[in-house]
């Protein structure tokens, strides 16, 4: 058994067969126990708790069906009890565990609640931090099934526009587990086969950590334009302040605080715009 923040990759055969699978999903949808449903044993805690149980990323590696199966549990996305800055930091430790990188993220939705907003705002989270590219190996793995009643799993995703349309985008790649009744291995070698189908698909190729770069680049791209923009608005709020004072007679010296001020936000501005322009980068 390997522990979080182990080194696996020297441990783990380069053969095809070989699957590094992460599990992603927000808390309560039953991501460690699908993971230990996938290895056949109790390894990642879990329980009923409105908070989530897993606060650390942790990773199992096991052998399934003569498979090297690596498994990687993450914390609940928009779980409370822990901050943007702590959720990324663990994020980024399970990119790590998952060198040279996971051959599938398993987006884990429970069949017993809406597609509601905070799920929307969970494949956002997701898309934006792992990358358009991530949808390719991604599949959306629904849990309680013993919850369908009689009702096919396509039924249930076809009265869902917004849910349809996230099967869509992953591909139509999309499973069902019943994570009460584990000794149904069947449910176990049908996951496995589709995420071998998708690493075909893919050309044998895995998500890796240059693709996680660019993501997080990205991020930091978006958040330094607002940036930029803010500084924008400030130069021409400070500007247009100082053409009201002159306008109305006020002493020279407002005037030119004024205009001190915005320069030094039109520096600021200018600055930041040759830098992007030096880095070969556009507003």
């Amino acid at each position: 058994m390997y522990r979080s923040g182990e080194r696996m990759d020297r441990k783990f055969a380069s053969g095809h067969s070989d699957l590094r699978i992460v599990l992603l999903g927000k808390t309560g949808t039953g991501k460690s126990s699908a993971g230990n449903t996938i290895i056949d044993d109790v390894v990642f805690k879990t329980g009923m708790s409105s908070k989530s149980i897993t606060s650390q990323c942790q990773t199992h590696l096991e052998t399934v069906e003569d498979r090297k199966i690596s498994v990687i549990d993450t914390p609940g996305l928009f779980d409370t009890s822990m901050s943007e800055e702590q959720l990324k930091d663990e994020i980024v430790k399970c990119v790590q565990m998952s060198v040279p990188g996971p051959h599938a993220f398993l987006l884990v939705m429970r069949l017993d609640m809406r597609y509601t907003n905070e799920e929307k705002k969970t494949v956002k989270w997701i898309q934006e931090n792992f990358g358009e590219e991530a949808s390719r190996y991604t599949i959306i793995l629904f849990t309680r099934g013993d919850r369908l009643k009689g009702k096919t799993l396509d039924d249930y995703i076809s009265e869902n526009n917004d849910l349809k349309a996230l099967v869509n985008m992953c591909g139509d790649r999309f499973h069902l587990f019943n994570n009460e009744d584990m000794k149904n291995r069947s449910q176990v070698t049908e996951l496995l086969e589709k995420i071998e189908k998708m690493v075909k698909e893919n050309g044998g190729q895995h998500y890796t950590n240059e693709m996680y770069r660019k993501a997080q680049e990205e991020i930091e791209w978006e958040a330094w334009k607002q940036r930029a923009k803010g500084y924008g608005r400030t130069a021409l709020e400070v500007i247009g302040g100082g053409a009201v004072v002159v306008g109305a007679g006020a002493v020279a010296g407002g005037a030119g605080a004024a205009a001190a001020a915005a320069g030094r936000a039109a520096v600021a501005v200018g600055a930041a715009v040759i830098a992007a322009a030096k880095a070969g980068l556009k507003l």
